[in-house]
């Protein structure tokens, strides 16, 4: 069995992972910085209007933080798709709890409306900048403890207020332990943060924001329905063994990866105000995971482990007996019996555990001009500068007892034809792998970029008009540090040809206010837009090769809202449409039909999402209010891409153009239907209280291209019942969930002390499904004479069960 199951199995379940992560912390920071503020509605006048011009996602501040329990694809797309930038500069969203924690002001904006900088995009964004302002100086302490994820932590943040018009703030959090829900899941991890400001007489400022996340965190993996059945548990996780009688899991997450920006603002004149940012990332991401060479795969819920794989009546109740005993020789992975394999070798490790490395190094610069041309005419432009490397390699981290591994494609070694051409990288005569040592593929994917953009802004105290045009250059290409046999040469060391693309977004938008109360807009955008570096690549592991056509995504959006404002209510009533077009993806998998390793090409992917979102914050009274959102859309994917199955030792065709039949499929992680209500109670006597509950319905699992193909769905297929089982989608049980929280303040002089008590899934469901997604791979046995082909079981995440936050935090 092979590694490179391992390999796509952990890049698909990363997804689920950070985003729960991501939400439990920005719900951390919700809890302990909202401030509740009664908002005054001024009449209509002209101060009014252009006070009210300013823009804010509602639906974002209202569910940002609520559906956590379930995979969350708002309007069909991922959290990673909405950019983040810092006075310009697109930022990881690792980094945004850290903004947070050092007081940059934030604005979100939802769908085609952007901000200052007119970062190109039809799903929102999150901007980030230094100049409106600085904290007051104090100083914020604070512990918490969740048992989620990791066991607790601490954290500080310092404001100060300096001479000379300089102002400082640092923050640091540290969070450390065990999840107490599943066994193998931790969280080691410090966050820092640097902001220094300065503003000069002149008008002029200047700041420098530095960020860094430095983490260990221990992962879980999704199971199926029959292994989370035999167990009686729904937060099985296979990822974890025994080793000597203590635990240890297989599947790891390290991250560091600092970030530093510089940004300079000046007034050019009485009419241009320019701002010039300068920053990057420079670090690594690592995967630890195990692999198996020439060995029997040692995931414990492997379709071969299992007892629905028996034929044998006896044999399948024996193995599922063991299972709801909860035997761990069965139901875990077997640390010491690999160890043991290893020592009997005598031609090296058959199992180790190796690092999937990503070395990033990104720089990016931003020159930003504003001229305002008469009272309500501005006119924005500026360059957006980019380079990016992202260095790709295997790192040998645990040899597991053995002495070496041997740096060879173990995928070849049974191949009549290609057995003599097993080595990884022919320019290093030294075969053997010890700790430490890069093996199997190194290689860099580098892409640099030029845009410039223009945008006219119209503003009058009812109406509102953008306009604005983004071109640019880009290229791409794959640098290879290893030769490897198979394709010897330039056709995997070195340089490969550079792809030249020149996309371009086109953007207009009106808004017009009926009255102070009621304000329409509506808006379109056109834009072909950079594909991924890797999936231009036949396989970026060790292969040059460029696919067929590489081309830009193509995205078509249109907006249409509503909103209302008053004294008592806001209210934002969103319709939308949002078509891609174009997309490409390549993978390397196994392909069951064939019997070989292969690497795919999908072309002509497209998605559609069109819906409505509502969201709304009511103040019944100064202690008493309210939030809630709907959303209702299809989310589906537009039409039937095309795959191409190319043999992984010559890239000879193995099967062309075959249709896959996704059009129509549904988004995976993307609820059709989504609605959330809560209410908070307030005293001005130091408590607040808040209650809510939401609902996520007509959710599926992501669907797999492959296994829809004709060549798959209709060649495979023995019957009309093995056929639809192939191209089904499976639905997921709709999830409600309420919410709790408790905060009790006291001001103690000119400090305060705040205690919160957060409760998710106040009910304590069980059995909700966070998400899932199917299986690219085929199970096959034999009927009499006849080979049976079905698809493997979709592999599922459920949700956490109640869970529990407490914060203290001082403030002085």
């Amino acid at each position: 069995m092979r590694t490179i199951i391992t390999v796509i199995f952990t890049l698909l379940c990363c997804g689920s992972v950070v985003a729960q992560e991501l939400e439990d912390d920005y719900r951390l920071y919700k809890i302990d910085a909202v401030e509740f503020q009664d908002r005054i509605i001024e009449t209509d006048t002209t101060i009014f209007y252009r006070v009210a011009h300013a823009r804010r996602d509602l639906y974002d501040e209202v569910t940002a933080y609520r559906f956590s329990h379930v995979d969350f694809a708002r309007r069909g797309h991922y959290y990673t798709d909405r950019k983040a930038t810092l006075n310009g500069l697109e930022v990881r969203h690792a980094n945004l709890s850290v903004m947070r924690r050092l007081g940059l002001s934030e604005r979100g904006y939802a769908g085609l409306a952007h901000g200052r900088y007119h970062v190109g995009g039809a799903v929102g964004m999150d901007e980030f900048t230094t100049m409106d302002g600085v904290p007051i100086s104090g100083v914020n302490v604070g512990a918490f403890l969740s048992g989620k994820g990791y066991l607790g932590g601490m954290r500080a943040t310092i404001d100060a207020m300096m001479r000379r018009g300089w102002s400082a703030t640092f923050h640091v959090a540290a969070r450390g332990g065990d999840d107490l829900y599943v066994k193998g899941v931790y969280n080691n991890s410090v966050d820092a943060g640097l902001r220094i400001a300065k503003t000069f007489e002149s008008g002029a400022a200047f700041s420098l924001v530095a960020l860094a996340t430095v983490g260990d965190k221990g992962l879980r993996s999704g199971s199926t329905d029959e292994a989370f059945t035999l167990v009686g548990d729904n937060l099985y996780n296979p990822a974890w063994g025994y080793q000597a009688g203590k635990e240890r899991t297989s599947r790891r997450r390290m991250d560091a990866v600092p970030f530093v920006a510089a940004t300079y603002l000046m007034p050019i004149g009485n009419t241009t105000q320019m701002t010039l940012s300068l920053g990057g990332d420079y670090g690594h991401r690592k995967y630890s995971t195990l692999g198996w060479y020439d060995a029997m795969t040692p995931r414990p819920d492997n379709y071969r482990y299992m007892p629905s794989y028996y034929s044998s009546v006896d044999v399948a109740a024996s193995v599922a007996n063991e299972w709801r005993a909860a035997n761990s020789d069965y139901t875990q992975l077997r640390w010491d019996d690999m160890y043991a394999q290893n020592g009997m070798s005598s031609s090296g490790a058959v199992y180790a555990m190796d690092d999937r490395v990503e070395r990033i190094a990104q720089g990016q610069f931003v020159a930003d001009f504003r001229t305002t041309l008469v009272d309500d005419v501005s006119l924005r432009y500026g360059l957006r500068m980019e380079y990016s490397s992202s260095r790709n390699y295997k790192q040998m981290v645990d040899l597991m007892g053995a002495t070496h591994l041997n740096n060879i494609d173990y995928y070849l070694m049974d191949d009549d034809s290609f057995s003599h051409s097993l080595s990884n990288n022919l320019r290093d005569a030294d075969l053997t792998v010890r700790e430490g040592d890069r093996f199997s593929y190194d290689y860099d994917l580098r892409r640099r970029s030029v845009l410039a953009y223009v945008a006219l802004e119209y503003t009058s105290s009812r109406w509102q008009v953008e306009a604005d045009v983004q071109a640019g250059r880009a290229a791409m290409l794959r640098y290879g540090y290893f030769e490897k046999q198979l394709y010897p040469g330039s056709a995997s060391y070195g340089r490969s040809n550079v792809m030249q693309f020149n996309p371009y977004t086109v953007r207009a938008a009106v808004g017009y206010y009926v009255s102070p109360r009621h304000h329409l807009r509506v808006g379109a955008l056109w834009s072909e837009q950079l594909p991924e570096v890797r999936n231009m690549f036949l396989n970026p592991q060790y292969n040059n090769r460029v696919v067929d056509n590489p081309s830009l995504e193509r995205i078509m959006a249109t907006e249409f809202e509503y909103k209302y404002s008053s004294e008592k209510a806001d209210v934002i009533l969103t319709a939308y449409y949002n078509s891609v077009r174009n997309q490409r993806q390549t993978m390397r998998m196994y392909d069951d039909l064939s019997r070989s390793y292969s690497d795919v090409d999908i072309s002509r992917l497209g998605m559609v999402s069109y819906g409505v979102e509502l969201a709304s914050e009511v103040r019944f009274s100064s202690s008493l209010r309210a939030s809630f959102s709907a959303a209702a859309g299809r989310y589906v994917y537009a039409e039937n891409p095309l795959v191409t199955i190319y043999a992984d030792t010559d890239n000879s065709v193995i099967s062309n153009h075959s249709t896959s039949y996704m059009g129509g499929c549904y988004i995976g992680g993307a609820p059709q239907v989504s609605a959330s209500a809560e209410i908070t109670y307030l005293t001005y006597r130091g408590w607040a209280a808040s209650v809510g509950v939401q609902l996520a319905a007509l959710r599926y699992v992501d669907p797999s291209v492959l296994r829809r193909t004709e060549r798959v769905a209709i060649q495979g297929s023995s019957s009309e019942e093995i056929f639809q089982r192939f191209i089904s989608q499976r639905r997921l049980p709709d999830a409600v969930t309420m919410d709790t929280s408790l905060s009790r303040w006291f001001n103690i002089g000119r400090s305060r002390l705040s205690l919160t008590l957060s409760v998710r899934n106040l009910l304590d469901s069980r059995d909700i499904v966070y998400g899932g997604y199917e299986s690219s791979r085929i199970r096959n046995y034999r009927s009499g004479a006849q080979r049976i082909y079905l698809p493997q079981d979709d592999v599922l995440t459920y949700a956490y069960p109640r869970t529990y936050y407490a914060v203290v935090s001082w403030k002085f």
